[in-house]
């Protein structure tokens, strides 16, 4: 990152912020007003260069110029400009961009209008704080065959009665402690790895460009997952569980079949995850599967958050009991104000969970800043004595 990138960020993280904040009020207001949205994503990597860089910019002009219109600066280098209707310097300053671009990269220029899109842009400021709302995909290598609805159908019938065993990731989380005590396990987290999923009920099929059909299918399999861990004979062999769900699958009858069926007592000791993009991108979903969970004694989550997003989603707000915070080498160096601010609370620390550990480093840094939460690979073979 150059020294120039680095001052950057910050401004470019509030920026960020406040566009989520702008969408939201917008919603709530039920304002109409017109986006315009440069996607670098959508420009081939000839016209990422510096010189193309002031071209665009010298196109966004008319927009950044006028007195009624908000600009948003963001940190992977989108421009969201926002105006009243009717908005006609945003659509000059369209028109403009689609002359400088080469015809490949139209589709790197969107108009929106709020609210009827605000989860479009608010995706869009998820994305560029590093979030991908969609399951993670493995590297493409060659090229595979596209999903058919033969498949799509398959996949379904094969999820209502696969053992997701094979697929599940598990991690414990540890409390360690600087004393030299031993890791003591809390609670187990539990997701679907979903390359090991799709290789399971889709054969190797390219799932790539169907972005809806990943989603129905990970709902299906958390959904799958929860009847899993309601059965009798999980009970038996209970240990505390954490897990990521959407808040589509918390509204299910899968969920509420799931609930139903749990003993006295034993929701205390599950922890329901959040993704930050699903919250981003549906925040009365959000807010409909909180008021449901936390009432009836479920431990919720803002699930694997980088230290950038406290700024969009400040988690007093948000009603959740823990922040699973994402461990990156830069954190020590680079820890915005809106997470410093939330370790120096003093319930802050207790409500962390520094996921991701993967080097010594980042207990050190976790117990200088208070942190006592781990999980990650190294905390895994902490756990077991290697």
């Amino acid at each position: 990152m150059s020294a120039l990138e680095g001052d950057r960020r910050p401004a470019a993280i509030r920026a960020a912020a406040d566009l989520a904040a702008f969408v939201r009020e917008t919603v709530a207001a039920n304002a109409s007003r017109d986006v315009l949205h440069l996607r670098m994503a959508g420009l081939s990597p000839t016209m990422r260069r510096p010189h193309h860089q002031r071209m665009l910019r010298d196109a966004l002009w008319p927009a950044l110029s006028g007195a009624r219109t908000r600009v948003f600066d963001l940190p992977n280098g989108d421009v969201v400009a926002v105006a009243p209707p009717p908005a006609l310097a945003l659509e000059t300053t369209r028109l403009a961009l689609a002359r400088t671009l080469e015809a490949a990269a139209q589709d790197a220029v969107r108009s929106l209008r709020l609210p009827e899109a605000a989860a479009q842009v608010l995706a869009a400021a998820a994305e560029s704080l590093g979030l991908d709302p969609a399951p993670e995909e493995p590297d493409p290598g060659p090229a595979r065959p596209p999903v058919t609805s033969a498949q799509v159908a398959a996949a379904e019938r094969a999820l209502a009665r696969a053992d997701l065993d094979p697929v599940t990731a598990r991690q414990t989380v540890c409390r360690m402690d600087p004393e030299g005590a031993p890791a003591e396990p809390l609670w187990e987290d539990r997701r679907i790895a979903w390359p090991a999923l799709s290789a399971l009920v889709l054969e190797g099929a390219d799932t790539a460009a169907a972005a809806a059909l990943r989603r129905r299918l990970a709902r299906l399999a958390e959904a799958r997952m929860l009847a899993e861990i309601g059965r009798p004979a999980a009970q038996v062999a209970w240990k505390p569980v954490g897990l990521p769900l959407t808040p589509a699958t918390l509204a299910s009858p899968a969920f509420d079949r799931f609930d139903a069926g749990l003993p006295a007592g034993r929701r205390r000791e599950i922890t329901i995850g959040f993704r930050p993009a699903d919250v981003l991108a549906d925040p009365a979903g959000f807010i409909a599967a909180r008021d449901l969970a936390r009432p009836r004694g479920y431990r919720l989550a803002l699930d694997d958050a980088p230290a950038g997003l406290l700024a969009v989603l400040p988690v007093a707000q948000l009603g959740v009991d823990m922040v699973r915070l994402s461990w990156s080498p830069e954190l020590p160096m680079t820890m915005p104000p809106g997470l410093a601010s939330f370790l120096a609370d003093g319930q802050g620390p207790e409500a962390v969970v520094l996921v991701g550990v993967d080097r010594a480093a980042a207990i050190a840094w976790g117990w200088e800043v208070g942190i006592r939460r781990f999980q990650g690979p190294l905390v895994e073979k902490r756990r077991r004595g290697l």
